[in-house]
């Protein structure tokens, strides 16, 4: 998969997470189920391997846990995803890359 692309997990939900308005002030005035996107510099703080785990599904499957340094709003209103070009998206991750969202 190119480095810049971003996978869409249609297959199953992804993990949810909460933000205080305190570490991400748009959440005060963004609208519940409008999509968003975030720039977030995570450091890898565990790994565990779940092999022991009773579930065909889960056997051999690795989990990360992350600690969140910095998370900016990329925008601040709702993203159709359909709208944002791939070129957007490769310069938006040249900035995060370059630390200008850092």
């Amino acid at each position: 998969m190119n480095e810049l692309s971003m996978p869409m997990h249609a297959e199953r939900e992804l993990p949810v997470f909460t933000l205080r308005q305190i570490d991400l002030p748009e959440v005060g005035y963004w609208e519940v189920n409008g999509d968003y996107y975030l720039i977030m510099k995570v450091q890898m703080i565990g790994k565990r391997n779940n092999r022991d785990l009773e579930a065909p599904e889960d056997k051999q499957k690795i989990e990360g846990d992350f600690q969140i340094k910095s998370i900016r709003a990329l925008g601040d209103k709702p993203i159709n995803r359909k709208t944002l070009e791939q070129q957007d998206f490769e310069r938006v991750v040249a900035k995060a890359k370059s630390g200008q969202y850092a």
